[in-house]
Parts: C-alpha cells; sequence; structure tokens
C-alpha cells in the first residue's frame, strides 16, 4: 500500500461531513476557502451557512453593498478577506459572465487569492493536479520526512511544495489534498498528535523514531507585544458616537467606537488608563465630557499582540458640543436599536453588546 493509498482510504472513512463537500461547486468552494483562512472549521460554518442564505450566488455577492458584506462577515475578523470577495465577485461578473473561472491563472488574478488558495480552488473544485501547502499540510510533510528545514524561513517552503505536487496522485487532487489537510486537522495536530491512530504511521520518520513533536520545526518564536488600549462609549441624548475607519486602513470599512492606544510592553491600572483615555478624548474632541465610568475590560489577541481595552462611557450634555470628525472617517449617532445595522470588528462588537 502506498501513502498516497492509505491517506485515500483514510479520507473515504473520516472526511467530515462539509457543506461545500456535497456538490464541490465552484463558488461554494471558493467562500470556504477564503472563509478558512486564519479561521478555524468549526468557527466559519455558521458563517458559512449564513452566507450561502444571504449570498446564494456570485450574482448576489456582486450587487450587494459592501456594508451588508461587512456585517455578514463580522467576528470572522481579516476583514480584507469579505472587501475582496465583494470586488472578485463584481469582476467575475464583467469578466467572466458571472461563472467562477476554471483556469488557474484566472483564479490567482482574483482578489485576495495566492498560490496556496488558488491552488485549493482549482484541485477541490476542478479536480486539477495543482499542490497546496498550508500549516496543516506543513506539518504533516514535516513529519512524514522528518524535514529539519524551519518551516517559517520562506525559502524553505519550495521543499514543501515540491514534495506535495509529486505527492498527488492523478485524478485523485480533489480527494488527495483535502485528506493531507483533513488529517492535520483531525489526527496529525500541532500538540498531542493521535500517531496510534495514524493511517499513514508506516511511512513517516518522526513516529519511527518517537519524536512527532519535534516537527515542524521553526527558525523562532514570535515574541508576543502587550498593548493597553481604552475605547470611549460616547453617549448624548440616548444616541452612541460611532465613526467609519477609511478604506485602505486596517479595518477599513467598519465602524468603531473612538479608541486609543495608551501603553506598550505595560499594563495599566484602571484609574491611569481613565485619565489617559479622558486627556486622549477631550484633546481630539474639544469638548468637556462628563465623569467616566469603566463598564467593560475586553481581551483582544491579534497577530504577536496581546491587547486590553478598557472600555469608559461618558455623556455629553443635550446642549453640549458635538464632537468633531477626523478627516476621512464618517461619524454617525445612532440609537442602541440601529447599532445591530453596523458591521464593527469582533471588539467593537462586544463593546456594542455592552450597550
Amino acid at each position: 500500500m502506498t501513502i498516497q493509498k492509505a491517506l485515500l482510504n483514510w479520507f473515504r472513512e473520516n472526511a467530515r461531513p462539509l457543506p461545500w463537500r456535497k456538490k464541490y461547486a465552484p463558488y461554494e468552494v471558493w467562500i470556504s476557502e477564503i472563509m478558512l483562512q486564519q479561521t478555524q472549521v468549526d468557527t466559519a460554518l455558521p458563517y458559512f451557512e449564513r452566507w450561502m442564505k444571504v449570498f446564494p450566488t456570485i450574482e448576489s455577492l456582486a450587487r450587494s453593498d459592501e456594508k451588508k458584506v461587512l456585517k455578514l462577515w463580522q467576528g470572522l475578523g481579516y476583514y480584507s478577506r469579505a472587501r475582496n470577495l465583494h470586488a472578485s465577485a463584481r469582476l467575475i461578473m464583467d469578466k467572466h459572465n458571472g461563472v467562477f473561472p476554471e483556469d488557474y491563472e484566472a483564479i490567482l488574478s482574483l482578489k485576495g487569492i495566492g498560490r496556496y488558495s488558488a491552488g485549493a480552488i482549482a484541485s477541490i473544485a476542478f479536480n486539477q493536479k495543482r499542490p497546496i501547502v498550508d500549516g496543516n499540510v506543513l506539518r504533516v510533510l514535516s513529519r512524514v520526512y522528518a524535514i529539519d528545514k524551519p518551516i517559517d524561513v520562506e525559502k524553505n517552503k519550495a521543499i514543501f511544495w515540491e514534495f506535495q505536487e509529486r505527492l498527488i496522485p492523478e485524478g485523485q487532487a480533489r480527494f488527495f489534498n483535502q485528506a493531507l489537510m483533513e488529517l492535520g486537522a483531525l489526527v496529525c495536530s500541532a500538540r498531542n498528535p493521535a500517531c496510534t491512530g495514524c493511517p499513514i504511521r508506516n511511512f513517516c520518520v518522526a513516529y519511527k523514531n518517537d519524536a512527532a513533536e519535534n516537527y515542524p520545526i521553526r527558525h523562532k518564536k514570535k515574541k508576543i507585544v502587550k498593548i493597553s488600549a481604552g475605547a470611549l462609549i460616547l453617549k448624548r441624548n440616548d444616541k452612541y458616537f460611532i465613526r467609519k475607519r477609511p478604506l485602505g486602513q486596517i479595518m477599513g470599512g467598519l465602524w468603531e467606537f473612538p479608541e486609543w492606544k495608551l501603553a506598550q510592553n505595560k499594563t495599566l491600572a484602571a484609574d491611569e488608563s481613565l485619565k489617559k483615555t479622558a486627556r486622549l478624548a477631550e484633546k481630539e474632541f474639544s469638548i468637556k465630557l462628563r465623569p467616566f465610568e469603566l463598564v467593560g475590560v475586553i481581551k483582544r489577541n491579534y497577530t504577536t499582540f496581546n491587547e486590553s481595552l478598557n472600555v469608559f462611557l461618558a455623556e455629553i450634555s443635550s446642549q453640549g458640543l458635538m464632537p468633531k470628525e477626523r478627516d476621512g472617517w464618517p461619524a454617525v449617532w445612532v440609537s442602541r436599536k440601529e447599532l445591530k445595522h453596523y458591521p464593527f470588528s469582533s471588539a467593537h462588537l462586544k463593546i456594542a453588546q455592552l450597550i
């Protein structure tokens, strides 16, 4: 038995019944692949189901406005993915008559699509013999072949792409590529891999050497930076001040409550955080605010940052001056009920929920 046959047999028996695997429709495969970037399957599933109800076709996505797209994506993070899907849907309508392209180079030319995503879509949707290398594949291959090259050194990844392409059996790209990723997700996990239940353990050098957890090798560990931040719920006549981040910036197109970074590599006490937030708010808005109240603390982790976000509430009297807008940052005052219509990042959605 070959490693390919062992893996395909295992996948046939153990593949998760994911919705995009029912028909392997190109549109569904595309949406699932973009959602699964930086996101676990269990997290992405309810988003995928909701997305397909609201945007069942490329045309329905292309015709939607961006606010609706971002609102549906809310909570998945990396919002440029949603904007790229929206832009690509419009491009597919214009250049491909609303039909998702089968040509690999055409797939690669879509916004937000790199070598991995193009290979995944081409192989899973169209059964083309295209390699894919994600974190799961890196981990599986590094263990099977005991590859001692650090996976976080870019030039070393060529080794894995070459291995993976050579392994794909003719006519089986769709199932083999998924099997390799599924194995990494369900069996060959980063910690405590289930080696005794692995269908390809007899081919695995790391398993034979009892060294699975020594792979993959990394050149260096990421340094985590701690951030203290303050956010402000600004209230006036039972309405709340929110503003929209400009496109081209991180979280562009999303709405937020005013927020400021207060300190790096230092955890601020609540009273110190309050003083700094109040000072920055009064300076930016050029208005005097009533006493602040701490209403919650939100923990936010992204890339190499661990952030503690203290959320404060302050009111402006009905006769008080309105906060001035930042240049290029549209701002509105909305009721508590209206907040649900605006797309926020995960952290700022939690602030809205505090209200």
